[in-house]
């Protein structure tokens, strides 16, 4: 005869991380991070403080939580764009499209919305925007890079000071978009910007 299974100690679990991670992304993908408070998310959530706490430990856990959610589902389409190994110019056509014309950037990227008020952040999470905007400019340095030794790109400008100007570009692309401005005065201005990048 088997024993029954004891009872788990401590509270139960009432809250599910996931749809919670979910609502708070959309929240912060919307509007300016700094102007989401805990109690609309939980509201949104259907989700109380304390239970919020418990799981995240509070608002700078939930940021730290939705920019590594962020980084995975969103982000990475930056990564996979330059690992396909595609040409400069190929390159930099995809990239412009990604942030001036992709409908899923159209109120702009929480990364970006974040790193522009990190100032508001809490450590942690300010910590993780930081690393994620330094591991930005390693991944388009590291595309340069391979663009010159292909004979791809033959500018002697150091890689990583040019990255950080793609990084910065697309930025102020997706700044715009979250602004509302014209998606088409906004590829616009973002393909004469990296045009600077193909002639040098």
């Amino acid at each position: 005869m088997s024993e029954a299974p004891k009872p788990k100690r401590g509270r139960p679990r009432t809250l599910d991380a996931d749809t919670v991670l979910d609502v708070a992304m959309r929240a912060y993908w919307q509007t300016d991070p700094a102007d989401v408070s805990l109690n609309e998310i939980c509201a949104r959530a259907k989700v109380s403080k304390p239970a919020l706490y418990r799981e995240f430990g509070g608002e700078d856990g939930l940021m730290l939580a939705v920019l590594d959610r962020y980084s995975e589902q969103v982000l990475s389409d930056i990564f996979e764009i330059l690992s396909r190994g595609a040409p400069l110019a190929e390159t930099l056509t995809a990239l412009a499209y990604f942030a001036s014309e992709d409908a899923k950037m159209e109120t702009g990227c929480v990364f970006y919305k974040m790193r522009a008020g990190k100032h508001r952040l809490g450590p942690r999470s300010r910590e993780r925007v930081e690393a994620l905007d330094a591991g930005a400019v390693e991944g388009f340095t590291a595309f340069l890079e391979g663009r010159r030794a292909a004979g791809d790109w033959q500018s002697d400008q150091p890689a990583p000071l040019v990255a950080r100007y793609l990084v910065e570009q697309l930025g102020l692309a997706l700044a715009q978009r979250a602004a509302g401005e014209d998606p088409a005065q906004i590829r616009a201005t973002l393909d004469l910007a990296l045009s600077a990048i193909s002639r040098a």
